[in-house]
């Protein structure tokens, strides 16, 4: 990691903005909540509706945010789209966020 906190300053903004629009795209616990839900398996809305306790049409709203991001996509089959993530970085962020869960929970923030 400190390799990479050594980049020059052009290459770091770059950096900073892209990272800038990923954390807002899915900085939303709604869409945290789906996300989590994706990285186990592709889901219909109906599927997410139930498993999260949410309405069908913010599930909707919420998918067409990440998908406008770039961060799900939709495969149609027939009248059924299955919801999956395709933006690779997604996996490693909320693997981040788990460990600050669990590292806040357990008193050891600096472990993280």
């Amino acid at each position: 990691m400190d390799g990479d906190l050594k980049k020059d300053e052009a290459e770091f903004v770059a950096d900073a903005e892209d990272a800038a629009r990923l954390l807002k795209a899915i900085g939303n616990p709604s869409r945290l909540r789906i996300l989590h839900e994706l990285v186990a398996a592709p889901r219909q809305v109906s599927d997410l509706e139930t498993t999260l306790g949410l309405g069908q049409a913010y599930v909707s709203q919420q998918l067409a945010r990440l998908r406008a991001e770039g961060v799900v996509t939709g495969d149609r089959s027939g009248r059924t789209v299955r919801y999956r993530i395709v933006d690779a970085r997604i996996e490693p962020v909320l693997e981040v966020l788990y460990r600050f869960r669990s590292a806040a929970h357990s008193g050891r923030v600096d472990k993280i």
